[in-house]
């Protein structure tokens, strides 16, 4: 069983990761205005992820019958500098989230809630391959620079 505090946590979670949600489609929507599709593609399939995630979330909640609270995450930031201002805040979102995931695995070992660690080990592996990307991504739009052809090819990768 999850203490209130596990279940508050659980709860929040599920908000967390509906406003990445958000997040990632308005950084989506900037690569779109600014007319690379790629990198816009791939921030919209981030932010499917961050919806899937949120959904599990609300499954196991559901499976060991406890209320889901919903409420509503903050505003995403809409304006950025550039495009490696996002990749940036992409990077530190995400290490926000290994955060996050690794507290209330560590809360439900100190609990011995296992079904909520066992379940939060998938989380752990994956924050760790979304760091890994996030960090990969800002270190490949680091070298691009200013070169507009650069951009394009990184772009035209992220696409794929």
């Amino acid at each position: 069983m999850a203490s209130k505090a596990l279940h508050q946590k659980l709860n929040e979670q599920i908000t967390h990761e509906l406003g990445a949600e958000m997040q990632y489609l308005a950084m989506s929507f900037w690569f779109e205005r600014e007319n690379m599709p790629g990198m816009s593609n791939w921030f919209r399939k981030q932010a499917a992820e961050e919806h899937e995630h949120a959904m599990k979330i609300v499954g196991f909640l559901n499976e060991w019958d406890l209320p889901i609270l919903l409420k509503s995450p903050p505003n995403p930031t809409t304006e950025f500098e550039n495009a490696e201002s996002i990749f940036a805040a992409a990077l530190a979102h995400e290490q926000g989230v290994t955060k996050q995931i690794t507290e209330i695995f560590s809360m439900a070992r100190e609990e011995s809630a296992w079904h909520v660690e066992v379940a939060f080990q998938w989380f752990i592996t994956e924050q760790v391959e979304e760091e890994v990307n996030a960090r990969d991504n800002l270190a490949r739009i680091r070298m691009v620079g200013n070169n507009p052809a650069a951009l394009l090819e990184f772009d035209r990768h992220l696409s794929a």
